[in-house]
């Protein structure tokens, strides 16, 4: 039963990289580059990383004019309806104050 116990809890602790599987990866030849690690030369894993880049900024700029947009029709549904504005998430406010169990 100790050594049943004994064996659980070292696979446990060499998955979570605190045993000696240190020396096994450095054996097996993995290489610290990440072009390498992901089979690409240096010119395409550069160019990928340039495409990630100019992806990610092309999405920041749309969710940017998506909340704009959102922000402006919210201003003019507030002054259409006349509603004030209130601070924080008004979602889970009640409106009234007899709501508030005075």
């Amino acid at each position: 039963m100790a050594f049943f116990m004994k064996t659980m809890i070292s696979n446990q602790v060499k998955n979570f990289g605190f045993g000696g599987r240190s020396e096994e990866k450095k054996e097996e030849g993995g290489t610290s580059d990440p072009a390498a690690a992901q089979g690409m030369t240096r010119e395409e894993y550069e160019e990928y990383q340039k495409q990630v880049i100019e992806e990610k900024m092309e999405r920041d700029a749309a969710f940017t004019q998506k909340k704009a947009e959102r922000a402006c029709l919210r201003v003019h549904l507030r002054e259409k309806y006349r509603l004030p504005k209130r601070p924080g998430n008004s979602l889970y406010k009640c409106p009234f104050p007899t709501c508030s169990g005075e």
